[in-house]
């Protein structure tokens, strides 16, 4: 009897010890850094309501874009690449009558990635105006516009691309 009781504390013991070192341990979602697009540039934190799309990045790991942080899905970065995330966008301005300004995600547009007069890769971006690429570290041109993205290894760079700007009225 005295060695069915032991075996029993042994197993409680052993139980406890790993739900104290798990709920010590970070969970996966609180590893990851969380940024939003304001209409302007890219800004630390989820935004304010639910369904609208956020960018997860972390070190080492492909950036997710995402609605919601319990579906990130943790990919590794191939060794000697870094990601690109961003966003493209028209820009709205009020007029005399609307004196808001804003921004209208640019949904399923072409994203050409060059490095130096070579192409690399087009990319296009999803239902909310998203893209990524994961790319060798570097110096790169995206977007038609151009823009120069130094791309580090294991790191991610945000890229806001305005295609167009409207006048609202």
């Amino acid at each position: 009897m005295h060695g069915l009781k032991r075996l029993a504390l042994v197993a409680l013991t052993v139980a406890l010890t790993a739900l104290t070192a798990h709920a010590f341990a970070k969970r996966p979602s609180e590893l990851w850094s969380y940024l939003h697009f304001d209409g302007k540039g890219f800004v630390a934190g989820k935004p304010g309501e639910p369904f609208v799309p956020f960018v997860a990045v972390r070190p080492g790991f492909r950036p997710v874009v995402e609605t919601n942080e319990e579906r990130i899905r943790e990919v590794a970065l191939t060794e000697g690449t870094g990601a690109i995330a961003g966003i493209c966008f028209v820009q709205s301005y009020g007029g005399k009558l609307r004196p808001a300004a804003g921004y209208h995600a640019v949904p399923l547009l072409s994203v050409p990635i060059a490095a130096g007069d070579k192409q690399v890769t087009t990319v296009d971006t999803d239902g909310n105006g998203f893209f990524v690429a994961v790319l060798p570290g570097g110096t790169y041109r995206v977007g038609n516009q151009g823009v120069e993205v130094k791309v580090e290894v294991g790191a991610t760079k945000l890229v806001p691309l305005r295609v167009g700007k409207r006048m609202v009225d």
